[in-house]
């Protein structure tokens, strides 16, 4: 089954993307806000890499074409979330927390066009892969803020 989520129409500041295969593709209206990283090990195993580059969004401005399958797992803080994955391939495509419908965070590698993004926040960094640097001026936390929708939401693009 196909699920269409009205992802026809041009809208300024409108970036795009999807999964590996093409299965599930989406649009996400307006600017982007600043992205983050986070180097728990859910996200380390998520990506299979070091970390995961995540852009929080309000999940009204994403539109999606296909079927994206999800499931419910445990975030490395304890809190619950729906993972949104393409059955077909696998990739990862966005999250939110089972009890935030309003918001997501959406994966800047399933970006069509990922240049320019760079984390402007780091979190869960006492679990940082060896060898990764963090800029000076980039704020980072060795778990996460107490209130991580406020943290993201405040993070600001240099």
């Amino acid at each position: 089954m196909t699920v269409t989520n009205e992802l026809s129409g041009e809208l300024s500041g409108e970036r795009s993307g999807g999964c590996q295969c093409g299965a599930v593709r989406y649009r996400l209206q307006g600017p982007l806000p600043a992205a983050y990283a986070c180097h728990c090990g859910e996200c380390k195993k998520q990506t299979a890499s070091a970390f995961s580059l995540s852009v929080p969004i309000d999940t009204a401005k994403l539109r999606w074409t296909g079927d994206p399958a999800m499931f419910e797992t445990t975030a490395f803080s304890g809190a619950r979330k729906l993972c949104y994955f393409c059955a077909a391939c696998g990739t990862r495509l966005w999250h939110r927390g089972s009890e935030d419908g309003a918001s997501a965070t959406v994966k800047v590698g399933t970006l069509d066009d990922p240049s320019g993004i760079e984390p402007m926040g780091h979190l869960w960094v006492s679990k940082i892969q060896p060898g990764i640097a963090i800029a000076d001026n980039v704020p980072a936390f060795e778990t996460q803020p107490a209130d991580v929708a406020a943290w993201r939401t405040g993070l600001s693009k240099r």
